[in-house]
């Protein structure tokens, strides 16, 4: 296995016989392998780290997929070069390469190009590939920054252009779309203002169940479940998204329980939903978060039952169908989630369409008959249909 974080592999500044294919020499219980190109040798390091067979089999079918990919897009080019990428080998369009950027300017027939996988991952790779052979291929979202990234490293400035026309108005991007530029420019270390890219409205119930929401940092969350724009079904939902966040790594985590828990409106939550919540959880898991006494002290300032809960600091109450626990905006059921129900939900997202999220309806706050099913029955022939 080749060493992911190694190889930027050039022969053309010394080369005597442009036209000769590479020829890779492994040497038995060796850590590299050679690269002969004509009278020039190169070596290829070997990545020590142990994988499992799983890992090895899921870079293999990588690897597979992506030379699929690359020959249906030109079947007979008359001129290639070798991308290697971690342990993928991709035999590419030299022709094509050098029409799009001028990092292969270089290049001739037979070479091999070894590209670090920190800057320039094989998916990426083959989605710019793609985008080579024909421009108006569509990058979904949750690859937007690791193909920006891709095309900074591989220096193409026509892809770097159309990147930097969407960030300079976030606004104007849906709003998955402007959520992973916000997270993927912030990893990238280049500063762009929360207001201007943390537009999450819809997407937010969504947006719970992905890696990308586990890694945010604090302050960003923090801007995040302040928003009185967050579409929910419950603020039991901030409250579980918390959870959720802080108990993927508690213990490096829980100096900002404080600073995560004021976000969250308990005054727009019964207090007997949150006793119900603790009762249903196992104590073990995320479920036993609920019962750290620096967690435990802001539970308590929910309200009874008995008191009006106040509707005026609500966020933006919504309908989706995939939600079994909904109830509307003044049904007294519409608080009692539990952990369970709350990641069986997820599962279903995760199931749906991508664009699932922006079909979730807001709700009307003035009408009061509940659209689930109990409820409705409940409500009689005047419940709403």
């Amino acid at each position: 296995m080749f060493f992911d974080d190694f190889i930027n592999f050039d022969d053309t500044s010394e080369e005597s016989e442009g036209n000769e294919q590479s020829v890779y020499i492994h040497i038995p219980n060796s850590k590299f392998i050679i690269v002969k190109k004509g009278k020039q040798y190169r070596r290829l390091y070997l990545d020590n780290q142990r994988t499992t067979p799983a890992e090895r089999r899921a870079r293999a079918i990588e690897a597979k997929r992506a030379a699929a990919v690359v020959r249906r897009l030109n079947p007979k080019p008359k001129y290639t070069v070798t991308i290697i990428i971690g342990t993928t080998e991709v035999v590419c369009d030299l022709e094509l390469l050098q029409r799009n950027t001028d990092f292969f300017c270089r290049g001739t027939h037979g070479m091999a190009y070894g590209l670090p996988a920190c800057e320039v991952s094989v998916e990426a790779f083959i989605s710019i590939y793609k985008w080579m052979a024909k421009p108006n291929q569509i990058i979904l979202p949750p690859k937007l920054m690791s193909v920006f990234k891709a095309a900074m490293y591989l220096r193409i400035q026509v892809l770097i252009d159309q990147f930097m026309d969407e960030f300079s108005d976030p606004y104007t991007a849906r709003e998955e779309i402007g959520f992973h530029m916000f997270f993927g420019l912030h990893k990238m270390n280049l500063y762009m203002p929360f207001r201007k890219t943390m537009r999450v409205h819809k997407y937010f119930l969504t947006l719970i169940g992905t890696e990308e929401y586990i890694d945010l940092w604090p302050n960003a969350l923090v801007s995040l479940l302040n928003s009185p724009y967050i579409c929910v079904n419950s603020e039991m939902e901030v409250l579980i998204a918390v959870i959720i966040w802080l108990s993927h790594d508690y213990k490096s985590r829980c100096s900002h329980t404080d600073q995560l828990m004021n976000c969250v409106r308990f005054d727009s939550i019964p207090l007997e939903a949150v006793l119900q919540m603790r009762q249903k959880c196992a104590i073990s898991g995320m479920g036993r978060l609920l019962y750290f006494p620096e967690i435990e002290k802001y539970l308590k300032f929910a309200p009874s039952h008995n008191n009006n809960v106040r509707y005026c600091n609500r966020r933006i109450w919504i309908y989706d169908q995939l939600c079994d626990y909904h109830h509307d905006a003044h049904c007294p059921m519409r608080n009692y989630i539990t952990l369970e129900q709350f990641e069986h939900y997820q599962q279903e997202l995760r199931k749906a369409p991508v664009l699932h999220w922006w079909h979730r309806h807001q709700l009307n706050p003035y009408v009061h008959n509940c659209r689930h099913e109990k409820c409705r029955r409940l409500s009689g022939p005047q419940g709403r249909r």
